[in-house]
């Protein structure tokens, strides 16, 4: 019996995280509820969004039974399967990675970093399962640092923002947010069929979320209650966001506005942070010291000093851990 339910937890392993992904990250800052229902496979809406649901809450039973070893090595099978299988996402993230590593997108050292991040990718997935089945053990094997930076932060009165990239896993971090930061959390979050399927488990773990449409208004709403803010910016395409050009990596990038705008009218300041592996659920958040808001009255200027800023700590970060930047999606970078 034992054995045949490592098996299913075995197949589960290998194929959810795909699930996971193939419903791909939300790009730009307007996302409605009538596209995601209908811009991508098999009408991606409201009843696919019931079905990942229960699909996600049964694995998520049986990924935290398998041993880490087990379901980290079919993770990497399916990791391989999909980059195999995905030229377009493999290009995308061949041009990114190339900027944090200071080679061609077309050479073999960026080729080897592609294949390395898909696979870490699906590892994180696996460990999410994990995560959604075992807060306890999550909390146990993830080492915190730098907490004293949110505290200072959150202790000026206007709340925090807690500003990442697609590095690591902000969904696995999520799953401890109670633990690790003061006070309530609410992320920015896509309107699409993952988004839904993943609500009921983000709202279980204490974490709120605001749709991405609604973002202005919610996450002001947020900061003004004295919370933090959760928001990667990294991924400025779809369309409607507003952007800054900085340094970013070893070129220059239009970056979205957004988090540096809304410091600026909250006068929030600005906390970096990271969560990445070290090794087979074993997890490290870190916290950096806290960027100060640009001055309200500073308009387009203050904003892009201050984004700048927050640039050259996310480009550090990367550049340590470039095989773990889950940058699938266009950036806008600017050609010298």
């Amino acid at each position: 019996m034992r054995r045949r339910l490592l098996l299913s937890g075995s197949a589960v392993a290998a194929v959810v995280p795909l699930l996971l992904r193939s419903a791909g990250r939300p790009t730009g800052d307007a996302h409605s509820a009538a596209a995601a229902a209908t811009s991508a496979p098999f009408g991606r809406g409201r009843t696919a969004a019931r079905v990942l649901e229960a699909v996600i809450e049964g694995s998520a039973w049986a990924g935290c039974r398998l041993p880490a070893g087990a379901a980290h090595a079919l993770a990497g099978v399916g990791g391989t399967a999909e980059w195999a299988l995905r030229p377009a996402k493999r290009a995308r993230l061949a041009r990114n990675l190339a900027h944090a590593i200071g080679r061609g997108e077309r050479e073999s050292a960026v080729r080897r970093l592609v294949l390395a991040e898909v696979r870490n990718e699906a590892r994180r997935s696996a460990d999410l399962l994990w995560a959604l089945g075992d807060r306890a053990a999550v909390r146990a094997s993830t080492a915190i640092e730098g907490r004293e930076h949110m505290v200072e932060a959150l202790a000026e009165g206007r709340g925090a923002i807690l500003a990442g990239t697609h590095l690591g896993g902000w969904e696995i971090a999520a799953s401890i947010s109670e633990d690790a930061i003061p006070g309530a959390v609410t992320a920015v979050v896509a309107d699409n069929w993952l988004a839904w399927a993943m609500e009921k488990r983000r709202r279980a773990v204490g974490l709120r979320t605001v749709k991405r449409h609604e973002a202005a208004r919610g996450a002001a709403r947020a900061l003004r209650d004295g919370g933090t803010v959760l928001l990667l910016g990294d991924d400025s395409w779809g369309g409607t966001a507003r952007v800054h050009p900085v340094r970013f990596l070893d070129g220059v990038a239009e970056l979205p506005a957004g988090i540096v705008t809304l410091a600026r009218l909250c006068g929030s300041p600005i906390v970096p942070f990271t969560f990445l592996p070290d090794g087979p659920r074993r997890w490290r958040g870190r916290f950096e010291p806290a960027i100060a808001p640009p001055g309200r009255a500073e308009g387009v200027e203050g904003e892009q000093r201050v984004l700048q800023l927050l640039a050259e700590r996310w480009s550090a970060a990367i550049e340590r851990a470039p095989e773990h930047w889950a940058a699938s999606f266009r950036i806008r970078w600017v050609e010298s």
